[in-house]
């Protein structure tokens, strides 16, 4: 049995995904995006769960600029710290960096950031390369 996992195939991705590569995903807070809009908290400032939805975002799209048409990234884990608390009108930057590429997973560290740069959250990612329609059952 192999110890090292397999490498990614390039017969995914339209152009190269390394290891390294990042990608910033600039978004101003919104209502919707406050725990008392998502009841999960009574105070209004920005949601974990707003947060790691943008987390995702920010990789999908990041994914999404290299696969080959047809196939898509899902996800699959999120590991997430909310440090810091951010206001409707307050601009966040998610910054992803793809860490590591095994087979068909990508793994990504992800930073949300404020304007004055400090962390609003930290934490890691999974997705998983697959066919869209193998996926979703529809070439059966």
């Amino acid at each position: 049995m192999e110890s090292t996992p397999k490498k990614i195939t390039d017969n995914l991705f339209k152009e190269k995904l390394s290891e390294g590569t990042s990608y910033e995903k600039e978004v101003i807070v919104n209502e919707t995006d406050l725990a008392t809009r998502l009841g999960t908290a009574h105070i209004e400032l920005i949601s974990t769960s707003a947060l790691i939805a943008y987390v995702e975002q920010c990789c999908a799209e990041m994914a999404d600029e290299y696969l080959l048409d047809g196939l898509v990234s899902v996800s699959a884990e999120v590991n997430f710290k909310h440090l810091f608390p951010v206001k409707s009108g307050e601009t966040i930057y998610c910054r992803s960096v793809l860490k590591f590429i095994d087979t068909n997973r990508l793994f990504f560290d992800v930073v949300v950031l404020n304007d004055k740069e400090i962390s609003v959250g930290i934490g890691a990612h999974e997705r998983y390369i697959v066919d869209r329609k193998s996926f979703l059952g529809e070439n059966q």
